[in-house]
């Protein structure tokens, strides 16, 4: 019995040396924790883990050694599994941070948990740049890469957030004042186009530091991608409507001017604008729903001029409805022949003569629904539809008036076409060149109208453009003159044949005293250069008859016909001349200021020939 006893004790020291050897030599820290939470042991590895010697941890309390913030879950799975089944769960896992040496810092911890003479045996390692890694890669999968803000899948996450409220009590309170604002940057492309693309992320970048800052800490800014970004702005409880509204179509406006202001990028100032739509929870409504609200309030915001704010409202949905099924049937109108050409007579006002023609699309549909341009070029715009109908109309509109010269009517046709239109690489000049030698069309008889002067658009390339245009024989009308700063810069760049005034000045020209001077300056400055001048929406006689006594020397409007189909136009060249009035006496305003003309007009109107007002030619069925 002695000898077994001796054995047994010696095989047990054995055992004991090896377990020490192993718990010593390895490079987890070992820990025996007593039922009252104070450790027994602890291995020599915690002096490189842990950054303190083995000693002075033994003999003090593990709840010492774990981050308050993680203490109570700790605690609580401790207790759930001292009263498992040991048979069931012989181990557990925790994770949590321990405290790293004397200082305030925090290791990242693993340990794998088992019962000892019912205290706790902990193996423990660390696992600190794991934990880094993984919140490195979840980072990543939620932000963008090139801003860092929220990206998509995170942003509607926080909505989701936001609109579910933490409690059923919460959520009417958390509803009153949440907001998504929909952003998008106006004339990004054009910067990526004309400067490059590392000047777009940069300016990109830049853009979303302003949105970041200009948003409150609990609230969320996002890049959704591209040049599209959002910010979630959380309610506040407020409960009268309209101030919520008023309040955060008020951020909605700062926002917008602050990220209207110049860029500085590489040393230059870069400008695009902001539209912005608002979009407020309501109940019952999920976070998809309301980011495609303030996205539609976004477009809205862009179809009425861009650089503006709108609120959304439920209209728009059965809006975006209808585009939908109009951008449908638009891809198949060209080739089935929907679209007809008109031209509008450009009158000369001194004799009343034709000079030219200016090509307009019109389009009815196969159901006999006849679309005005705004409607169906707001859905055409900036795609594959815009460059397909661009080109449908330039070359019918050489083909025909090829046509009309060679039966006897020489008349010039004008066709529309944008700064970014020219620009495109779909357009190239020598197509220009060999749509006018195909048809034959003389040198002088195409006349390209540029339809905007956007100040993002490389006035360089464009004068190049331009300039070859001009060898081929075409002649370069600027569109919206008097429109802005940028149409100055463009006729003093840009080899511009003929002036066409905006609209805006000849639609008030007769009324106010004011835009009266200022048209007449424009109309010398077109006459101090040798240019043609030429008034757009000249619709009433009064018009035709102070434009001229101004110095304008063509108009095109209904004053003299609207847009004509083919046979109609015919018959007006052959006709050759519209009536004009006479000059009419100087102008006289009512009140010395801005008013309407006196008598004076309308005695030189009763005096000359009666103008009428012709319709635009009915686009018959196809």
């Amino acid at each position: 019995m002695l000898l077994d006893n001796i054995t047994l004790t010696q095989e047990r020291a054995q055992k004991e040396n090896h377990f020490r050897s192993l718990v010593q030599g390895s490079s987890d820290v070992i820990m025996i924790a007593a039922p009252s939470g104070i450790l027994r042991y602890v291995s020599p590895a915690a002096a490189g883990v842990y950054g303190r010697p083995a000693e002075e941890l033994v003999g003090t309390e593990l709840a010492g050694l774990i981050h308050p913030e993680d203490l109570g879950r700790v605690v609580h799975e401790v207790r759930r599994f001292l009263a498992a089944s040991p048979v069931e769960e012989p181990t557990t896992r925790i994770e949590c941070r321990f405290r790293s040496g004397d200082g305030g810092g925090w290791l990242n911890v693993e340990s794998t948990v088992n019962r000892h003479h019912g205290g706790l045996i902990f193996n423990s390692r660390d696992v600190t740049e794991r934990v880094r890694l993984q919140a490195q890669l979840q980072h990543n999968a939620e932000h963008d890469p090139l801003t860092d803000l929220p990206n998509r899948a995170l942003f509607t996450r926080r909505v989701q957030q936001a609109l579910s409220g933490r409690r059923a009590s919460d959520r009417g309170a958390a509803l009153r004042g949440t907001a998504v604002l929909f952003i998008d940057l106006d004339g990004f492309k054009g910067v990526n186009d004309t400067i490059g693309h590392q000047a777009g992320d940069e300016l990109l970048v830049q853009a979303a530091r302003r949105l970041q800052d200009a948003v409150r800490k609990g609230d969320t800014a996002s890049r959704l991608g591209g040049d599209e970004f959002a910010a979630l702005i959380t309610g506040d409880g407020v409960r009268d409507r309209d101030a919520r509204e008023r309040h955060i179509l008020e951020l909605a406006n700062r926002l917008r001017a602050t990220l209207s202001q110049p860029y500085l990028i590489d040393g230059n100032d870069v400008r695009v604008n902001a539209s912005i739509g608002v979009a407020f929870a309501e109940p019952g409504l999920g976070a998809g729903e309301l980011l495609r609200n303030a996205d539609l309030a976004m477009y809205r915001a862009k179809a009425a001029g861009k650089g503006r704010v709108e609120l959304y409202k439920p209209q728009m949905q059965q809006d975006v409805v209808r585009r939908a099924e109009l951008a449908t049937r638009l891809r198949a109108a060209l080739h089935h022949g929907e679209f007809a050409l008109l031209h509008q007579p450009v009158v000369c006002l001194a004799d009343g003569r034709i000079t030219s023609v200016c090509a307009q699309a019109r389009w009815r549909s196969s159901q006999g629904v006849l679309f005005t341009p705004e409607e169906f070029l707001r859905v055409a715009e900036g795609g594959e539809k815009t460059a397909e109908l661009g080109r449908w109309v330039l070359e019918e509109a050489v083909e025909q008036a090829a046509e009309r010269h060679a039966t006897g009517l020489p008349v010039p046709v004008a066709v529309r076409l944008s700064a970014h239109r020219l620009l495109d690489r779909s357009l190239p000049l020598g197509s220009v060149e060999a749509l006018l030698t195909r048809h034959g069309l003389p040198s002088g008889s195409l006349v390209v109208e540029l339809a905007d002067t956007d100040p993002r658009v490389s006035l360089d390339e464009l004068e190049r453009r331009l300039a070859v245009l001009k060898r081929l024989g075409v002649r370069i009308a600027l569109d919206g003159f008097g429109s802005g700063p940028a149409a100055i810069t463009a006729l003093r760049r840009l080899p511009v044949d003929v002036l066409k005034l905006d609209r805006s000045l000849v639609d008030g020209v007769v009324e106010s005293a004011r835009l009266h001077k200022i048209t007449s300056g424009l109309l010398r400055i077109a006459s101090d250069l040798g240019m043609q001048s030429v008034a757009g929406g000249v619709d009433l006689p009064e018009q035709v008859a102070v434009l001229r006594a101004m110095g304008c020397t063509h108009g095109q409007g209904k004053a003299f016909s609207g847009a004509l189909d083919e046979y109609r136009l015919r018959r007006a060249l052959a006709a050759g001349h519209y009536p004009v009035p006479s000059s009419p006496a100087e102008p006289v305003f009512v009140g010395g200021g801005s008013g309407v003309y006196s008598t004076g007009v309308t005695a030189v109107l009763q005096a000359g020939t009666a103008l009428r007002s012709h319709n635009e030619t009915p686009v018959p069925p196809t």
